[in-house]
């Protein structure tokens, strides 16, 4: 092209014009595209057959850097291979170092594993165990002692178990082979077989897992026993206890029947006593017949209470839907009725129902609005509310006043038979909080108070709710 019949037009050719001059670069710009196009698609070509042998040799495409591009212009056999050997060593590498992790990791986990672990093939030979399984079954012999025998002779000993061979299992075609409590001599083992398959998706190996629960089936069977021992306790409870109410009962109506007519009779010769003979009796004569008289209508309301107290645990609790409401609001009536005089300011809140026995829950609240009518009898501002408290995400009744109240040190005693924490400046018997417990207990709720001295008191119990259709 540096020859005078050179086609081409240079620059400095005598009478070349500037458009030939154009047209020529023009022409210049065309070639060079349609080559640097050729050479891409070479190197991409080049580039595409290098990545397809290395999928083959199961390694990782090529990144733009190992395979520069001046290479492949150059079309360099020597820089190909040698670039794709190089990605192939570092890919082998990494792989390596990765399989010398895993490889470390499961050898610590096999080592570590507080079960025995047995790999066998596919001929039931034994290829490698921890030092966990060693220590179960063979601990006076080396690893490489047994090192390809089978395992039914080192293992089992022929003692196989009833349900089967774990191996055989696997061997069968199962994704894995379990046997519960494997006895062996005096220890139990849970066995676990699971295969290990090769490239093919064929049965290569198997993996045994020996987990030992002799303590475990041990405290199970303690636990049995001290079930069944605990059972008959329950059972000799329970008639000790039937015999309890039994007596109970038998009380109940001794006190019933047989207590009540000389009672009866006390108190009425006192009456007569009082009304006939008063003017043949002194003042003592006189106050003596008055104590008689208070005494046994004590007793007549002591009677009365254990009663109470003795059939609330034999009645049949029938759940209806309980208006507290209401049942308070007629119960303060009826105090009412009793002391016209007093000035009592009361507050019932609407709407509070609760699932209930009727008869007993009536009896639940007359105690309670009876404990506070009688202990805020020496405030002349006395208050008594009932309502309910949902502040803690569960309906809390509560019947409150703001009477005499009690220290909080004594509160364990409220609950008891016979424990009054007031003197005889109120009446009462000690028995109605104890029977407002056991209402409460049989319900499934549960009841507590809240006090201080002069400050008065609040009783808050739970019951069942009512049930939504």
């Amino acid at each position: 092209m540096n020859n005078d019949s050179s086609p081409y037009i240079k620059p400095d050719q005598p009478g070349a014009s500037l458009d030939a001059l154009y047209a020529e670069l023009k022409r210049l710009r065309e070639e060079n595209g349609y080559l640097r196009d050729k050479i891409a698609g070479k190197s991409a070509y080049i580039r595409t057959k290098t990545n397809e042998l290395l999928g083959v040799m199961g390694t990782q495409p090529l990144k733009p850097e190992e395979l520069d591009d001046e290479t492949l212009v150059d079309v360099d056999p020597i820089g190909i291979i040698s670039s794709s050997i190089k990605h192939v060593l570092e890919n082998l590498k990494e792989t390596n170092h990765q399989l010398h992790i895993v490889n470390e990791n499961t050898s610590a986990i096999f080592a570590a594993a507080e079960v025995g672990i047995l790999v066998i093939d596919g001929r039931k030979k034994i290829l490698s165990c921890n030092n966990k399984l060693r220590e179960l079954f063979f601990p006076d012999k080396d690893l490489s002692a047994v090192i390809g025998s089978y395992c039914s002779d080192e293992v089992c000993r022929h003692n196989r178990p009833k349900e089967g061979c774990a191996c055989e299992m696997i061997q069968d075609g199962r994704g894995i082979g379990r046997i519960e409590s494997w006895k062996y001599g005096d220890r139990i083992f849970n066995v676990v077989a699971t295969p290990i398959k090769n490239e093919d998706g064929e049965l290569a190996d198997v993996v045994v897992v020996y987990n030992e629960i002799t303590e475990l089936k041990t405290a199970e069977e303690q636990l049995s026993h001290l079930n069944a021992e605990l059972e008959s306790r329950i059972r000799e409870r329970t008639v000790q206890l039937e015999l309890a109410n039994n007596e109970l009962e038998t009380f109940c109506y001794t006190v019933s029947h047989d207590l009540r007519a000389p009672l009866r009779h006390i108190k009425g010769f006192a009456n007569i006593l009082s009304e006939e003979c008063a003017n043949s009796l002194n003042e003592l004569g006189i106050d003596c017949l008055k104590r008689i008289s208070n005494a046994s209508s004590r007793m007549s309301a002591l009677i009365d209470d254990l009663l109470h107290l003795s059939r609330v645990s034999k009645l049949e609790i029938r759940h209806t839907n309980y208006d507290l409401s209401r049942s308070a609001e007629k119960i303060i009536a009826m105090f009412r009725d009793t002391e016209p005089n007093r000035n009592v300011r009361t507050f019932v809140e609407p709407g509070l129902i609760a699932s209930g026995d009727a008869t007993l829950l009536d009896l639940v609240l007359q105690n309670l609005i009876g404990n506070a009518w009688k202990y805020s009898s020496e405030n002349p501002e006395a208050v008594i509310k009932v309502g309910k408290d949902n502040s803690k995400g569960k309906q809390v009744f509560y019947v409150r006043d703001n009477g005499v109240g009690f220290d909080m040190a004594y509160s364990k005693k409220l609950f008891q038979v016979f424990e009054r924490l007031h003197g005889d400046e109120f009446e009462g018997t000690g028995i109605g909080l104890a029977t407002v417990k056991r209402v409460i207990a049989r319900h499934g709720g549960r009841i507590w108070a809240e006090a201080a001295v002069g400050e008065g008191a609040t009783f808050y119990f739970t019951l069942p709710e009512i049930k939504k259709s």
